[in-house]
């Protein structure tokens, strides 16, 4: 009898246990009772998007090129009565009057010239630019100007004192011991032109033209509006 009660004992509490593992299990929803949880699909609203009916990109605009200013020749600084030469040699050149414009110079502006002073004629100034041209200096010119510089020797025109005295001291030390520079005062009348027509072969010419005018100087430089 002790033995089956204690059998029965055992038998209840193992029965407790299993029914109190039992109740703390989670409640599994059935498969419908799932699926009635989720938002409804609707399958008749679905579509496929083809490749043809994606919105196109649109196309990158390119940026706009920089203008390049136009580039014109200015030819000067000449007194009025030079002024008059120069146009009479650019006549050959056939440019219209729309391709040459006179531009005053202020008054009193000064530039700095480099030159070897007047020798007694002309063959002695060709002679000394023979010289000066074995010494390795090409940029010299005999001046024929009726007035006080004739058959001068001009070296370069400088638009700084520095610069001409810089240059100075670099033919001196070739052995060009007559050199001087000296600022040339340009009074009111002085006037440069400037040439729209700046092609390669009117630039040529223009480098021919200048030697006949020594004292000048050509440069490219912005057109005007």
């Amino acid at each position: 009898m002790v033995v089956a009660a204690r059998w029965v004992f055992v038998l209840l509490l193992l029965g407790n246990i299993a029914f109190f593992a039992a109740m703390q299990l989670p409640q599994n929803k059935s498969g419908s009772e799932a699926l009635a949880s989720h938002a409804p699909f609707h399958a008749e609203k679905v579509r496929l998007i083809a490749e043809d009916d994606a919105p196109a990109a649109s196309p990158a605009q390119p940026a706009a090129a920089p203008v390049a200013p136009r580039v014109c020749l200015e030819w000067g600084l000449f007194a009025d009565q030079e002024l008059a030469k120069a146009k009479a040699a650019l006549e050959p050149l056939k440019l219209g009057d729309s391709d040459i414009s006179v531009r005053s110079a202020p008054a009193k502006s000064s530039t700095y010239w480099v030159y070897i002073p007047p020798l007694k004629s002309k063959q002695d100034a060709s002679k000394k630019v023979e010289e000066l041209k074995g010494l390795g200096i090409q940029d010299s010119f005999v001046m024929q100007d009726d007035n006080q510089w004739r058959y001068a020797v001009s070296l370069g025109v400088f638009s700084t004192q520095e610069a001409a005295d810089k240059y100075l001291v670099q033919i001196r030390e070739k052995g060009v011991k007559s050199a001087k520079a000296t600022p040339r005062n340009q009074e009111s009348g002085h006037s440069s032109m400037i040439i729209r027509s700046a092609g390669a072969n009117i630039e040529a010419e223009l480098v021919k033209l200048k030697q006949d005018f020594p004292a000048t100087e050509l440069k490219a430089v912005p057109c005007p509006q």
